[in-house]
């Protein structure tokens, strides 16, 4: 887009615009007044883009398009007219909508457009040349616009697929800590607590589950150190539970309440002694 070029034409369309409705004109009218008071400022506020050079500012301009602006004419006798209201067509400032400049273009597209109808409505006459430049340059902006969002669309909607088939291809992986339990458990087991006295409690590990925050490198010898130390956790009298291991303590409680009902808790780093 030749901005230079379209800020160039669409100047001296805003200062007939302001010598039309300006407040000072109707100091008479305190009413007329206030209303193109505040619609002046509004008009100025929507027409920043266009004006200034500062795209990424320009980018970010917040004006509101509602309610619509409402201007008193000044008039060949003197007196105000009824008020014109017109209002800037809302465009929607999305993110996703390709990149800074060319949101900036649409946006600054969309006013000169809506300029060119204000002045019609406010009598505001503009000649033919420059009516004719100013469609010419946003008619270009807009098929380059549009060509440019088919063009982001495509490669948005690439990505989701892309992600959508990461998605798939993890969920559809084999879970290497659930391959470790398993094979954990393939030794023979069942705690031996009906034997004759004096026999060796052994460890059911189908029964040994881990909490998520607890490394899988370290199953194995956690399980070691639990078997070795079965005599001291006095399993002979909870063997028949569950027993899930949490990295600490601070793991085990959510408030006051166990995270686990049901379960024995251990932490992974445990002692015999109670020290954790």
């Amino acid at each position: 887009m030749d901005t230079a070029k379209l800020q160039k034409l669409v100047k001296p369309l805003v200062r007939s615009v302001l010598l039309k409705v300006h407040p000072d004109f109707f100091a008479h009218d305190p009413v007329a007044k206030q209303i193109n008071q505040g619609s002046v400022q509004r008009l100025q506020d929507l027409m920043a883009p266009l004006l200034k050079d500062n795209t990424h500012a320009a980018t970010k301009n917040t004006a509101a398009t509602d309610p619509p602006l409402e201007f008193f004419c000044k008039a060949d006798n003197g007196l105000p007219q009824s008020p014109v209201s017109f209002a800037f067509t809302r465009v929607q400032m999305h993110r996703s909508e390709g990149n800074g400049t060319n949101r900036h273009q649409q946006l600054i597209a969309q006013r000169a457009k809506d300029l060119l109808t204000l002045c019609s409505r406010l009598g505001v006459t503009a000649s033919e040349a420059t009516t004719a430049e100013i469609e010419l340059i946003v008619g270009k902006t807009v098929a380059a616009t549009k060509s440019t969002s088919a063009n982001d669309s495509e490669l948005r909607a690439a990505r989701a697929r892309e992600a959508l088939e990461n998605y798939r291809r993890r969920k559809n992986a084999p879970d290497p800590n659930k391959f470790l339990l398993e094979k954990l458990r393939l030794a023979r087991w069942s705690p031996n607590v009906h034997g004759s006295k004096g026999a060796r409690v052994e460890l059911d590990r189908s029964k040994v589950f881990f909490a998520n925050s607890v490394d899988p490198r370290g199953y194995t010898r956690i399980v070691q150190r639990i078997e070795a130390n079965l005599d001291q956790l006095l399993y002979d009298r909870w063997c028949s539970l569950p027993l899930m291991v949490v990295d600490n303590w601070r793991h085990a409680f959510k408030g006051s309440a166990t995270r686990y009902p049901g379960f024995v808790v251990i932490p992974a780093d445990f002692s015999v002694q109670g020290n954790v």
